[in-house]
């Protein structure tokens, strides 16, 4: 699937904390990564009505701001989900924002064809058409967390301590791979009216996510709808995305890690 060919649109999403890295990834997206589709910014209350929005690299891309409510999580919710047992990094904790991920799948955005999803502050190197052409039909490509040792699961991504986890475990397939959602290309016809909130529901039924919005994401597109596959890694010139850099040497088209 030739992506430029459709109606498409790289979406960021974005609080203050992350707006100087948002304004450097689109930078380099317009300038190494030479994108000239659609770009859309989606905020939240904090920048809402913002004077950050009025930057010129906003204005002059003609940047379409999406202002989306800050997700407001029940008390139920967050007694569970703010005394987990995480591994990780605790970002149940420190970046609840990533949970704005979520509107991704807002019936919003089918007015495009196709969405690639890109983290700010991921670092863009080249021409990105490689990767944009990869965009497949119902379909959503991302970049597996195990790569590439794969040795780690689904399972990983939740408070295994947690008296939930068993009946999680027991009704899903867990023991299976799964991505990240730093970068996302997928389908927009895989969004369907109900996809928002039956992913709000999941996140209500399982508050033991150790990585927000990611476990959440991946259990659904694994196992409710299993549209996830690894996006092509390399072409013969260059490697497309990693988290980091495998090896002095490589030319990679994005990584989020540098």
């Amino acid at each position: 699937m030739n992506m430029n060919n459709s109606k498409n649109c790289v979406v960021f999403v974005c609080n203050k904390t992350y707006f100087t890295k948002f304004l450097n990834t689109c930078h380099q997206l317009i300038t190494y990564g030479k994108y000239k589709g659609d770009i859309c910014l989606v905020i939240g209350d904090e920048l809402k009505n913002d004077v950050l929005l009025n930057h010129q690299l906003i204005k002059s891309c003609n940047i379409i701001i999406k202002y989306f409510p800050n997700i407001s999580f029940p008390e139920e919710f967050l007694n569970i989900n703010n005394n987990i047992n995480n591994h990780i990094d605790n970002r149940h904790l420190t970046k609840k924002f990533q949970w704005h991920k979520l509107y991704l799948f807002s019936t919003f955005f089918k007015r495009w064809d196709y969405i690639f999803y890109i983290d700010c502050g991921v670092t863009i190197f080249s021409d990105i058409s490689p990767i944009l052409n990869e965009a497949t039909e119902n379909t959503l490509l991302a970049h597996s967390d195990s790569y590439p040792v794969f040795v780690w699961d689904l399972a990983r991504q939740f408070d295994k301590t947690h008296s939930l986890f068993q009946n999680l475990n027991n009704k899903y397939k867990l023991d299976i791979d799964y991505f990240q959602t730093t970068i996302m290309l997928y389908d927009t016809k895989i969004i369907e009216n109900d996809t928002l909130e039956n992913i709000w529901k999941l996140t209500l039924e399982y508050p033991i996510s150790l990585t927000n919005e990611q476990a959440i994401m991946a259990l659904y597109f694994t196992n409710i709808k299993p549209l996830f596959k690894q996006i092509k890694i390399k072409n013969e010139d260059t490697y497309f995305y990693d988290y980091l850099s495998r090896q002095n040497g490589n030319k990679y088209i994005m990584l989020k890690s540098v």
